[in-house]
């Protein structure tokens, strides 16, 4: 009976092997910025005419993409959060952060500008109008790499949030659902320039304040450690990620447009 039960044993292990040997797709923990650019499909279509390999992007906060990444869930991440990165390799749950592309990061608000930031100079001055005019901010309040950049602006202008103001407001939803919301009701919010370009909902809403350095935005892609998860396709993930780092990566990046203007860009 113990004989059969290890012979048993053997060949469920042994499947299991050809299983994982088998796997011919990366499931990648990505953010939903990225998704609702548009980038995300772009990239999917040229690595795969190329490589046997099928890219299944997961699309949420980075904040939830690295948690799943702690969990083993996927193969790499391709998120926009440096300092939860950095964490999550010292952690021993990645390996290393390659920085893909970047773009920044722009104030959206109604178009009369009830808060004046149009003749703002600087992201301080930005912020303090806004919490000085109680005009409606909108976050998003999801733990993304979005929510993290406005928590560390209102930081930057010395403003402490108190979730009994009125006019600061939070969904909890993505980007693009966010765009739509601050829409309808008159807010303000922050985004990635890449979505807003994308966002075809701008009736009522413009671009109040952008164009200043500590507003770029940086991507990653960072593989799981295989020492941790032994299952994940760390081989196929650096692939991914070498393809991305060089010339037809690169190119398919920057030659992502939406009415002529370039989304994204590599170093």
């Amino acid at each position: 009976m113990l004989k059969k039960k290890i012979i048993f044993l053997i060949l469920i292990f042994q499947l299991s092997f050809i299983e994982l040997e088998a796997r011919d797709y990366l499931i990648i923990q990505s953010t939903t910025s990225a998704n609702n650019s548009g980038i995300i499909d772009v990239i999917e279509r040229s690595f795969e005419k190329k490589y046997k390999i099928d890219l299944r992007f997961v699309s949420v906060g980075s904040g939830q993409a690295i948690k799943n990444g702690k969990n083993g869930d996927g193969d790499l991440l391709f998120v926009h959060s440096k300092d939860d990165e950095i964490n999550f390799i010292k952690e021993g749950y990645g390996l290393e952060r390659f920085e893909i592309m970047h773009n920044d990061f722009v104030i959206i608000g109604p178009i009369h500008d009830p808060a004046g930031l149009r003749n703002t100079s600087s992201v301080v001055e930005a912020m303090l109008k806004l919490k000085l005019t109680n005009s409606y901010f909108l976050s998003r309040d999801d733990d993304s790499g979005t929510h993290k950049k406005e928590l560390f602006l209102w930081e930057l202008a010395n403003i402490k949030i108190n979730n009994k103001d009125k006019w600061y407001l939070k969904n909890g939803l993505g980007m693009g659902a966010t765009l739509n919301m601050a829409s309808e009701i008159g807010a303000y919010t922050l985004s990635d320039r890449g979505t807003w370009l994308a966002f075809n909902n701008k009736k009522y809403l413009d671009v109040l304040f952008d164009k200043h350095k500590i507003l770029h935005n940086y991507y990653s892609a960072i593989p799981l450690n295989p020492k941790k998860f032994p299952y994940v396709e760390y081989k196929k993930a650096m692939i991914f990620i070498k393809w991305l780092l060089g010339k037809e990566g690169k190119s398919t990046i920057n030659n992502f447009k939406i009415n002529d203007q370039q989304l994204f860009f590599t170093k």
